[in-house]
């Protein structure tokens, strides 16, 4: 009896599994015409030109960021952020837009003089970090302007800025001793869609009301709007809606809907998409057991090369084992230099941890790393304190980390 149930069981998952390759075998031709249709149709287009396109990278959340933060800095736009969108009562004095991803590691923090703003940029859709030992992501950086800014939580606002609508997570509010800042701030809190606000606001509100005068604002917002629009935002740009009607043409022909009944058509399309993210997260799997490879290859020629010179190199990164399992770095008397990554991120890190507390010898391991690459933020820990800063190339990545060892020591 139980060797008949474990056949069927088999005999059960065999036939799930040959069902889903076929599943898969009709996606990929599927997708293989419906790729033919898009070149041909793309080919149509009239010439068009986007830097940010040219750059032959998708912008990750720290370039959204970047370009977000100066378009704030222009304060007509600021005030009308801050006022109009988010609903705050401030009022506007003399703001600073504070570097990209400092301050603690926030994304976009903006100081006044009787306020501060602290904005989680998640426009890439990646859900906000969650570390119990330090707590939520919120929750961190409202403690680092409260405490290491000295400015009291009634002071303090913050933006959430998702690709759409949504909501962070309760969990993002709580500190590393259970503490919950959800309720202190449903006064002072606003989620932002930037495809639902923030897009149409710079494109309608903004753009046309720019001075004249100001032709190379003018035309660095043009430039993100269109960005915007592009196929690997919005997929709004108006000389794609044609290209847009053959594809959902096509599509139409290949289920067979375009004489079935609404109910029915709505099934189908429903059991494609279903399909279409079984692919997906096979292919985000494989994405990340390959980028993964390729991470270990990095660093380990990293490593290679850094024994090479006779220096102490390490693999594991002290305090940052769980952060940064994928990291290599270089161990110079009272100070560590490395670079690495996260789990789910090839962004690389280049980071200084020093145990100094001296202030003379702070300014001058600072003042080398400056020399070396732009310093993205500084932060205190209770002893010694630690620089870094994101590299977008890797290829200068070895470079700098060599650069600075040969300096510091």
């Amino acid at each position: 009896m139980v060797k008949e149930i474990i056949n069927d069981t088999l005999g059960f998952i065999d036939e799930v599994v040959e069902e889903e390759g076929k599943n898969y075998n009709d996606f990929f031709d599927f997708l293989a015409r419906f790729t033919e249709v898009y070149k041909n149709e793309k080919q149509k287009l009239p010439h068009h030109l986007n830097v940010i396109d040219e750059l032959h990278v998708h912008a990750d959340e720290n370039a959204h960021s970047r370009i977000l933060a100066k378009i704030l800095d222009y304060k007509p736009f600021l005030e009308k952020f801050l006022k109009d969108i988010c609903k705050f009562d401030v009022t506007v004095i003399a703001p600073k837009v504070e570097k990209v991803d400092s301050c603690g590691r926030i994304d976009i923090p903006i100081f006044d003089e009787q306020f501060v703003v602290i904005i989680e940029n998640k426009i890439t859709g990646k859900a906000p970090e969650q570390n119990k030992e330090e707590g939520g992501q919120l929750a961190r950086y409202i403690e680092n302007i409260n405490k290491k800014y000295k400015k009291d939580l009634k002071d303090i606002f913050v933006v959430f800025t998702p690709k759409y609508t949504e909501e962070p997570s309760d969990e993002c509010w709580i500190n590393k001793d259970g503490y919950s800042y959800k309720n202190d701030f449903k006064d002072r809190f606003c989620s932002i869609s930037y495809r639902d606000v923030i897009y149409p606001c710079l494109k309608n509100d903004i753009l046309p009301h720019i001075d004249g005068k100001d032709i190379y604002l003018r035309s660095g917002i043009e430039q993100y709007i269109d960005y915007l629009e592009g196929e690997k935002m919005f997929n709004l740009r108006n000389i794609n809606k044609n290209l847009n009607m053959k594809l959902q043409e096509f599509i139409k022909e290949k289920l067979k809907i375009s004489n079935v009944e609404p109910e029915e058509a709505l099934k189908i399309v429903s059991d494609k998409r279903q399909e279409v993210k079984n692919v997906l997260e096979q292919l985000e799997s494989l994405q990340a057991e390959i980028q993964a490879e390729i991470d270990e290859k990095f660093f380990s020629n990293c490593y290679e090369e850094l024994k090479k010179l006779n220096l102490d190199a390490v693999r594991k990164i002290d305090h940052y084992d769980d952060d940064y399992p994928r990291a290599v770095g270089v161990k110079l008397s009272k100070l560590t230099v490395w670079i690495g990554c996260k789990v789910d991120d090839s962004q690389l890190v280049l980071q200084l941890n020093s145990h100094n507390v001296d202030k003379e010898l702070k300014s001058k391991e600072k003042k080398i790393f400056e020399e070396v690459c732009s310093v993205e933020d500084i932060e205190e820990p209770k002893e010694g304190f630690e620089i870094y800063t994101h590299l977008e190339n890797r290829d200068n990545a070895l470079i700098y980390l060599k650069e600075i060892c040969e300096k510091m020591t």
